[in-house]
């Protein structure tokens, strides 16, 4: 049989007077520490005594006394009030330091270029706070996942969420590995596509992501085939380098690849961009400190190429 926890409306209140007399064996000494009346301590601890159904205080002139119950009731209650006080002066400091676990849902392709520059500097800057990356392409219910804030591209958001900006406008270009392209030449134009071995993406709702393009005013999608699907850009990536197919990823994850000479990029004057990346989360949630603390952190030290 479950058994009902539920704390009956006012049954906390007049603990903590009960408690100062308690200490105090004086009505007049635990008002005064209270900041009240002795007659407001005297009327508190009644309604308590008639809540409990036993008295809890002997009075006289001269002293004031506990009862049976009384005992009882403080060897139960005092360690139980301390356990509260200590529960609010610990959700009270979480609300005024950076500290506390912190997790984020962010989308996969976002993992490496948003988090490699800064996973290190953050955690020691921070060393309070527990940070937890939860990757996740679909877009998240971040409150029924437990989650402070989400990472995802400004377009995928909706109007009623908070949503700052931690990177700058990117492009999605097709790259490709020196080996694929000396194989199997370079496409002109994204129409060549359809004649090429192409890596496709699955998203999280089960649909193949579209290739898009832009020329001028006009994007358009391209129905490309290829050896591999998959749901992960590390996947990708792995048979990109490998020359097996062509790929479409965020400008950013390429360039250092780029700049090495691994992958070539093609198509770029046809690459389709997207608003960035942002953090975001629900316009009604209270921004903690831990979750500042990473907004202005990440703002601060991702570099250049990546928030301009």
């Amino acid at each position: 049989m479950k058994q009902d926890l539920t704390i009956p409306q006012g049954a906390l209140d007049g603990i903590e007077a009960f408690l100062r007399v308690a200490e105090r064996r004086s009505f007049s000494a635990a008002a005064a520490d209270l900041g009240v009346s002795p007659s407001a301590i005297s009327q508190t601890v009644k309604a308590l005594e008639a809540r409990v159904g036993a008295p809890l205080f002997m009075r006289t002139t001269r002293s004031v006394g506990l009862t049976q119950a009384g005992e009882m009731f403080l060897e139960r209650a005092a360690p139980a009030y301390t356990g509260l006080a200590d529960a609010y002066e610990a959700a009270r400091n979480l609300g005024n330091r950076p500290a506390g676990r912190l997790r984020i849902n962010l989308m996969r392709g976002a993992v490496q270029p948003l988090f490699e520059p800064i996973i290190a500097g953050f955690c020691e800057t921070y060393p309070d706070i527990e940070l937890e990356i939860y990757a996740d392409d679909a877009l998240a219910d971040l409150s029924a996942g437990g989650f402070d804030a989400g990472v995802r591209m400004g377009e995928s958001l909706d109007a009623d969420v908070i949503a700052v900006r931690l990177t700058g406008p990117f492009r999605f270009v097709v790259a490709a590995a020196p080996a694929y392209l000396a194989k199997h030449g370079r496409p002109e134009t994204p129409e060549e596509l359809r004649d090429h071995r192409c890596i496709r993406f699955r998203l999280a709702t089960g649909a193949l992501m579209p290739w898009t393009f832009e020329k001028g005013n006009r994007e358009y999608d391209v129905s490309v085939t290829g050896p591999v699907i998959v749901n992960d850009w590390i996947a990708a990536l792995v048979a990109i380098r490998a020359g097996v197919a062509m790929g479409m990823m965020a400008e950013p994850m390429a360039k250092a690849m780029v700049e090495n000479g691994e992958l070539e990029l093609v198509l770029t004057d046809y690459a389709s961009a997207t608003s960035g990346l942002f953090l975001y989360y629900p316009g009604r949630k209270q921004v903690m400190p831990k979750l500042r603390a990473f907004i202005e952190y990440v703002r601060e030290y991702l570099p250049d190429e990546i928030t301009a």
